[in-house]
């Protein structure tokens, strides 16, 4: 054996071949869910899935095809395209919900504050309206930092997580109903409570969200089924 530490040496009679030996950081340990060699035990790991987009083209697949007469055919397309519709505004009115709701409470917290400053102006007691300003701040945060305890995946922009999605890592809860409403509320009460987020980034995970939802809606106890592939 070769004194090179990481390295692994096995010499016979005519020569001596060495070689790197496989090491792995802990994180990858993890991920894998291996053993360590000191401790002898399990290191924690969480499941991963994968998703997969393609089309699968087989026997059963071409045969629907083949049943599929023109008619159905334009059916088909006209419900893929009244859906892709109906995500489009269904979107839209998440953000103009999202965008009502904080102007309404954002002129309310300015309201009540510019008017207990013209009153405290004259009274010498502005320390009173910057307490005021600063319970709606802290109320309006503390629901949106709430929402996040409810619903983990909600928090920040959502962009990381969708740009996963689309590239087949599945993340648990990303597309359910109650990530929406936490994500759309948590912005909300982010904006009003005078915290430096926007309302993009949270709007394409929210469209995600209603993308993946409204192809699934049921119909008289029947299930929606539309493959749509539209690029974000």
């Amino acid at each position: 054996m070769a004194g090179c530490r990481g390295s692994l040496c096995c010499c016979c009679r005519w020569c001596c071949c060495c070689g790197e030996r496989e090491t792995r950081t802990p994180e990858e340990l993890t991920i894998l869910g291996e053993t360590q060699e000191e401790e002898d035990e399990i290191l924690p790991r969480k499941d991963y899935e994968s998703l997969d987009y393609d089309r699968c083209i087989n026997d059963p697949y071409l045969e629907v095809l083949e049943t599929m007469d023109n008619k159905k055919g334009r059916r088909y397309e006209a419900v893929k395209w009244m859906m892709v519709f109906a995500i489009g505004v269904s979107t839209g009115l998440v953000g103009l919900f999202v965008d009502f709701f904080a102007r309404l409470f954002t002129q309310l917290k300015f309201g009540v504050v510019q008017a207990s400053v013209e009153e405290c102006s004259q009274k010498g007691c502005l320390a009173l309206s910057l307490l005021e300003l600063m319970g709606f701040n802290l109320t309006f945060v503390f629901f949106a930092s709430l929402l996040v305890l409810i619903e983990p995946v909600a928090a920040g922009s959502g962009i990381p997580e969708i740009k996963c999605y689309l590239n087949g890592v599945k993340v648990p809860g990303i597309v359910r109903l109650r990530t929406l409403l936490c994500k759309v509320f948590g912005v909300l009460f982010s904006v009003a409570g005078g915290l430096f987020v926007g309302k993009e980034g949270p709007m394409i995970h929210s469209g995600s969200v209603v993308g993946a939802g409204l192809p699934q809606v049921r119909v008289d106890g029947r299930e929606v089924g539309v493959s749509l592939r539209v690029g974000s």
